[in-house]
């Protein structure tokens, strides 16, 4: 699984393979599978027609690992284009960002400057209630510190800012403790998809899903609770959603004191099962013409996603061998 998953990585951070599947009209149609959609006027549609499924929605823009400084102020136009399309809207929406979408990859001065120019701007927008924040998607090891930094530094100006933390990595619980004594907004948990090695990460499911479970008690803890932490609980395994749901009823946490984050496209029965039994649910949405990386990643996560992409092909008449 380890190699597969390297292996997918590789080809989402191959500039050649990107541009190869992006301009092939035959795979395109893989995109939609996952994506929302090719700009922010379609996420937002895609984000109202989710919401009338009582489902929420974290936008992302597609771009990962940017190191022009043309395209990292485009990456952050378009996130300043969703977050004031949303700031019109009354959708319930997280604006997910990857630190080297907008500037990490390039400088970290950089990075951190356009992070406080989207955090004051999702501040600035009228909440009504609504749970609206920027929230910091996190990457491989190399940026994990400085992603931590980083919400420390929106928080401290005032800024409603979440953070991802991957529970595989052997520096996460103490990671989450300290972000529940800081009292971080909110904290988005998920295992783990950069197949880091044995120094950094635990890589056996079971040591993952261990690790996974214990930090989920932390955040669904009486001291969480009292420190306003939102847990978000991001993963499509069934046994983690019921261990979840059990943790919570033993720390006496109703249903609308967290939540479960799928992405589009992947389990549509779960997702709307969770729903209709009135849990939260919020889907990873994301959105732009940059497709590929993405989609790979997901295909690296669960081998048996690789049936979107002959279904894909299918679809476009192209012969699946």
């Amino acid at each position: 699984m380890a190699l597969w998953q390297s292996t997918m990585i590789r080809l989402a951070r191959s500039k050649s393979i990107t541009s190869l599947m992006q301009g092939n009209r035959l795979m395109r149609g893989l995109a939609g599978r996952f994506v929302g959609g090719d700009s922010t006027a379609a996420a937002v549609r895609r984000s109202a027609e989710l919401n009338s499924l009582a489902i929420t929605t974290s936008l992302y823009y597609l771009g990962e690992y940017v190191e022009s400084p043309a395209a990292i102020e485009e990456n952050v136009a378009q996130l300043i284009a969703s977050i004031e399309q949303l700031g019109q809207s009354n959708l319930d929406v997280h604006i997910s960002i990857d630190p080297t979408q907008i500037g990490y990859a390039h400088s970290d001065a950089l990075g951190e400057a356009n992070a406080l120019r989207l955090g004051k701007l999702i501040a600035a927008q009228p909440a009504a209630g609504r749970r609206r924040l920027a929230m910091l998607d996190m990457e491989d090891f190399s940026v994990v510190q400085k992603t931590l930094d980083l919400r420390a530094r929106m928080a401290e100006a005032g800024y409603p800012t979440g953070i991802t933390i991957q529970a595989y990595l052997h520096r996460s619980g103490k990671d989450i403790r300290d972000l529940v004594e800081s009292g971080a907004a909110a904290i988005r948990l998920v295992k783990g998809a950069f197949a880091e090695s044995r120094d950094h990460a635990w890589t056996s499911r079971m040591e993952i899903n261990r690790e996974f479970l214990l930090q989920a008690a932390v955040l669904l803890s009486s001291e969480a609770k009292a420190r306003g932490v939102y847990p978000i609980f991001a993963t499509h395994d069934d046994q983690m959603i019921l261990a979840i749901i059990e943790l919570a009823e033993r720390n006496q946490r109703s249903k609308d004191e967290y939540e479960f984050e799928m992405l589009h496209g992947v389990g549509a029965p779960r997702q709307q099962k969770l729903t209709t039994e009135g849990y939260r649910l919020r889907l990873y949405l994301p959105f732009g013409t940059d497709w590929w990386p993405y989609t790979v990643r997901r295909i690296g996560e669960n081998p048996a996603n690789v049936r979107f992409v002959v279904n894909a092909l299918r679809k476009t008449g192209a012969p699946a061998r």
